[in-house]
């Protein structure tokens, strides 16, 4: 929310804070001259307002600066009050060291620059007078030739933060100033986080708003999921439509339980017949998602639709509806001749919490080759979702009269064999070069895998296709 001002920061080698605490100061590592610290964006806030810190690091020598980190796990805060009680941590950066690793490089005469939630590590629920502590230890990049060692200590800045009572104006201005910065199109991130600070119905409006530019939002989205009125609903209806799974997921036990299912499914079936076909897609995920008995005839008519694309969204949405009769409808898709929605089939029936069954995909890989879609999304749905069924299916497929070095197809199923559970280990030994025959050993030597593979394909008959 606080516009920054990190180059006039930046233009001296300190920084003296409304106590006169030394916020940036100067560190040496490896011949590269540094000045770093945080920044806080206020000094004085009211029990449960939402504060951010920004970190600096301004690399001062002529060669460049790197460091790696995982998500946040370099920064540490810790807060105690005049009293010697620490503020409690929240735990929300326990699993930051899961992940990723980024390598930063700072050039010379540049900053580098990151926002930080303190709230996330600190919570002021008393008011007081605190010293924070803000450490950063930065970690080195072991694969980079032109990383330097990480500093000795840390970086560390120490400030003294006064947090007042609460105060009723002083909250709705807090949510009125973040709800101006997603009007705006400022930080939504920053203001996500903000606003899920209050358990305040005022903080709807604003993440409603929020969630239409970025339906993906985690904060926005766990905010409003802590209500129940048709505001809140009707935004997370909308996380339905365009969120990735793990948020509509989010949306849909919150409008569950929120008991209005029936009402936000009836919102999505005038859509269904758009002559838009995103918006019919949009429509026909998002009723998969309410689990409403509404949902399951207006989505197998899409069965139907006159572009393919919707047909794949309905089947999936089918699955994941979980009405009694879903998986009728989902088998019977399963013969049809259009493989692209027979995978959509299996991801339907996968929705309803079914393992993936060799005979659902096996017709798509022994018809598939290079270049076909449906054939390697056949090989991985019953390689991850395939269970201890999965590695003697696919070994079921090979072709075992063709050791060919020059053709694929045997390779594909070697790769997906081997990270089947239990699946043996042959991928390494075969030859597999789309550009040339093979010679006479490399021919001789798939022969024998394949041999090896056709004995333990018999011991590990399959008890049902």
């Amino acid at each position: 929310m606080k516009t920054y001002f990190c180059s006039l920061m930046l233009s001296v080698a300190t920084l003296c804070f409304a106590d006169d605490a030394v916020l940036l100061q100067n560190y040496t590592t490896n011949k590269v001259s540094l000045v770093a610290g945080f920044v806080p964006d206020a000094s004085r806030v009211i029990v449960g307002e939402p504060l951010f810190l920004t970190f600096v690091v301004s690399n001062r020598a002529e060669i460049p600066f790197q460091f790696c980190r995982v998500n946040t796990e370099i920064f540490f805060f810790t807060a105690t009050n005049t009293s010697g009680k620490s503020a409690r941590n929240p735990f929300l950066h326990m699993m930051d060291g899961n992940g990723f690793v980024s390598s930063i490089k700072v050039d010379s005469g540049k900053p580098f620059t990151c926002r930080l939630f303190l709230n996330g590590w600190c919570e002021f629920d008393e008011p007081g007078d605190y010293t924070v502590t803000c450490r950063c230890k930065f970690g080195r990049c072991f694969t980079q030739t032109n990383s330097f060692d990480s500093l000795v200590q840390p970086i560390v800045t120490v400030f003294k933060l006064t947090v007042l009572p609460s105060n009723p104006k002083r909250i709705a201005g807090i949510i009125h100033e973040w709800g101006q910065v997603v009007e705006t199109n400022g930080s939504l991130n920053e203001a996500a986080q903000a606003l899920a600070e209050f358990n305040d119905s005022r903080i709807i409006s604003p993440l409603a708003a929020l969630v239409e530019k970025d339906a993906n939002n985690y904060f926005a989205i766990n905010a409003l999921a802590r209500f129940t009125n048709d505001a809140a609903v009707d935004a997370l209806a909308v996380v339905l439509k365009s969120g990735e799974d793990y948020e509509a997921g989010v949306a849909k036990t919150a409008i569950t339980k929120a008991n209005q299912t029936g009402r936000v499914a009836r919102s999505f079936l005038p859509e269904l017949t758009n002559a838009d076909a995103n918006i019919r897609i949009q429509n026909a995920r998002a009723l998969g998602w309410t689990g409403s008995e509404l949902a399951f005839d207006p989505l197998c008519a899409l069965l139907q639709d006159e572009t393919n694309t919707v047909r794949y969204v309905a089947a999936e949405a089918i699955g994941r509806l979980g009405d009694a009769c879903s998986f009728a409808v989902l088998t019977n898709c399963l013969s049809d001749s259009d493989f692209a929605l027979r995978v959509a089939a299996v991801n339907g029936l996968r929705a309803l919490g079914l393992s993936v069954k060799p005979a659902w995909v096996k017709p798509m890989i022994l018809s598939g080759s290079e270049n076909v879609r449906t054939y390697y999304e056949a090989i991985d749905l019953l390689r991850m979702y395939g269970g201890d069924q999965a590695a003697p299916a696919l070994a079921s497929c090979l072709h075992f009269d063709d050791p060919s070095v020059r053709h694929p197809y045997n390779m594909r199923l070697m790769d997906a064999i081997e990270f089947s559970p239990n699946g043996p280990k042959y991928s390494y030994k075969w030859t597999c070069d789309q550009n040339r025959d093979g010679t006479e050993a490399e021919l001789a030597e798939n022969r024998q895998i394949l041999s090896e593979l056709k004995v333990w394909l018999e011991k590990h008959k399959l008890n049902s296709e």
